[in-house]
C-alpha cells in the first residue's frame, strides 16, 4: 500500500507521523507448495506496534487509492513478526510513543528502544505541550551553548597558562639582574705608581775591599 494513499484517508494530522517508510511491514516473496514464487507479498507487521497503531493502517489498508498506479503488487497479510524499531536521523523517520506497545517497551530486551534516537513523544496533537521537532530544536540549541561555553573556557584556560608563563619567564630575568647588581664585579690589576730602588751588584768577594 502506497504512503501516498495512507496519507489522503488518514484525514488528520494526528496520525501522520505512522505514514513513513520506515514503520512499515516487512514483505516477503510469498511461495507456493513447490517453492515457486505467487508474485504475491507477504507482509508481517511488527510486534511492537500498539493497539491504536495496528487499527489505524487496517483502516488504511482498507481505502481505495483514488489513483492507483498501473502495476503493484498484491500483498496479503502474514503473521505478526519480532521487528527492531529502527533509529534515524530525521525526526519524521522515527516512532512516535503512540505507536509502540507499552507492554513490548518494558521486556528487558526492549528497553534500549526507549531512547529518543528511536522513540520520540506524541507531540501537541496527543496532548503533549511540545511537538517533538521543538523538543529535538531546543536539545541542539542547549548542546551548542554547551559547546560554545566549553570553549570559551578552554580559550581562557590558554590565555591563563600563557600569561603565567610569561611572567615567569619575565621573573627570572629580574632574578638574575638583581644578582647582577649585588655581586662585586672582579679585582682588575693595578700597575705599581712607586719606583723601585736599583741596589749596586753585590761584591764578588770580601778581599776587594781589604786594606791587606
Amino acid at each position: 500500500m502506497r504512503i501516498c494513499q495512507r496519507s489522503q484517508s488518514s484525514g488528520t494530522e494526528k496520525y501522520r507521523a505512522a505514514l513513513t517508510e520506515s514503520l512499515m511491514s516487512q514483505d516477503e516473496d510469498e511461495v507456493n507448495e513447490q517453492g515457486q514464487k505467487t508474485g504475491r507479498f507477504i507482509s508481517h507487521a511488527g510486534t511492537y506496534r500498539s493497539g491504536v497503531m495496528s487499527r489505524f493502517l487496517a483502516a488504511v489498508d482498507k481505502a481505495v487509492d483514488p489513483q492507483p498506479p498501473p502495476r503493484f503488487t498484491a500483498r496479503v497479510k502474514g503473521d505478526p513478526k519480532e521487528l527492531p524499531i529502527l533509529a534515524a536521523k530525521k525526526i519524521e523517520n522515527r516512532a512516535r510513543r503512540w505507536m509502540v506497545s507499552a507492554e513490548w517497551l518494558a521486556k528487558e530486551e526492549n528497553k534500549k528502544y526507549d531512547s529518543p534516537s528511536y522513540i520520540l513523544d506524541n507531540g501537541r496533537a496527543w496532548g503533549d505541550p511540545k511537538d517533538p521537532e521543538e523538543m529535538v530544536a531546543g536539545q541542539k540549541r542547549v548542546k551548542e551553548q554547551k559547546r560554545l561555553i566549553a570553549s570559551k573556557k578552554r580559550v581562557k584556560i590558554e590565555e591563563m597558562e600563557a600569561k603565567k608563563k610569561e611572567n615567569g619567564t619575565k621573573k627570572g630575568k629580574g632574578k638574575s639582574k638583581i644578582r647582577e647588581s649585588i655581586m662585586p664585579a672582579p679585582a682588575q690589576p693595578v700597575a705599581s705608581t712607586s719606583t723601585a730602588r736599583e741596589l749596586p751588584p753585590a761584591a764578588e768577594s770580601d778581599d776587594e775591599f781589604s786594606d791587606y
